[in-house]
């Protein structure tokens, strides 16, 4: 086995594991809703693995003392990892669920399908399974051939894997499950009474993660493709951009029916958002920062006649 091999067996039992929950779902639920139990028990599993690392890793970089504004934040993110750390089975448990989960997006949930295709690319080029297409192909690329990899800034700088996501994909996915996280919340508070601030929970996070951080990341990963020109990093900026604009897409399509009615969830009947902050005076005095007291309250004439009419 390579050196920087992760090995096969282990990604084929995450497959095994997924397809064992998978099978165990839909015999407690109706399918459909087992896909959405699944999909929330990997968004959990994956956001937890992940801001572990996360909370390791700088913890690590600050006790080296690592951390300071004259450090380049890609050099943090882009580093390379040995097989059989927890980078890799990190990004191994989600590339088997998104494999697992694929035909069900075939099946049921279409608008995925593209988003879990990139995913497996991306955690496929990650563990170095590219090197498996034939080498007349044009993606032909071995991610795992570590003294081929390039170097951020040269010689005595870190060796780059692929940039997808940081430090082989866990600052993406933790990033991405973020938003992720709050999007099953809000699925599963649906027809409760905590339906609407999951609501708008859920879509801060995910302006947050999809407007705010990711195109920083980008830029980071642009300007290391512009530096260096490499395969490497033109490879990453193509599956980064394309994961980025489903994502972008995704959240467009939530966020243009608020926009367009001025109403964080449309499909209720008129007068619901004032009743539930009249019934919750904590989040109306929190709403009360931003918005009049006339736009979140009960009092405005208007909106009784309406109400007593529904």
């Amino acid at each position: 086995m390579d050196e920087y091999d992760f090995p096969h067996y282990i990604v084929i039992g995450y497959i095994t594991m997924w397809t064992v929950v998978e099978t165990f779902a839909v015999l407690i639920w109706p399918i459909r809703q087992s896909c959405k139990k699944v999909s929330l028990l990997h968004c959990i599993v994956a956001f937890i693995l992940s801001s572990v690392w996360l909370v390791i890793r700088c913890t690590e970089e600050w006790n080296a003392g690592r951390i300071s504004i004259d450090v380049d934040p890609s050099e943090h993110l882009h580093n390379h990892s040995v097989p059989g750390t927890l980078e890799h089975h990190v990004v191994s448990i989600s590339m088997a669920y998104f494999i697992v989960d694929t035909p069900f997006a075939f099946t049921f949930h279409r608008a995925f399908i593209v988003h879990h295709i990139i995913c497996i690319l991306a955690f496929g080029a990650i563990q170095g399974y590219w090197r498996y297409i034939p080498e007349s192909w044009p993606f032909f690329m071995d991610f795992m051939t570590w003294e081929n990899t390039p170097k951020v800034d040269g010689p005595a700088s870190t060796r780059t894997q692929l940039l997808m996501g940081g430090t082989n994909g866990v600052f993406n996915l933790w990033m991405a499950e973020l938003g992720g996280v709050f999007f099953h919340i809000n699925r599963a508070m649906a027809g409760t009474d905590l339906e609407l601030p999951s609501r708008g929970m859920f879509l801060l996070t995910f302006c947050v993660t999809r407007l705010g951080i990711w195109p920083t990341y980008l830029y980071h990963v642009y300007a290391s493709a512009a530096k260096t020109g490499t395969a490497f990093h033109m490879v990453s900026v193509a599956l980064e951009s394309a994961l980025f604009l489903t994502n972008i897409n995704f959240l467009y399509k939530n966020i243009l029916p608020v926009w367009t009615t001025g109403r964080l969830m449309p499909d209720k009947p008129k007068g619901f958002h004032r009743k539930w902050l009249d019934q919750h005076p904590l989040c109306q005095r929190v709403c009360g920062l931003f918005l009049k007291r006339e736009k979140i309250s009960m009092d405005d004439p208007r909106v009784e006649v309406v109400s007593k009419e529904e």
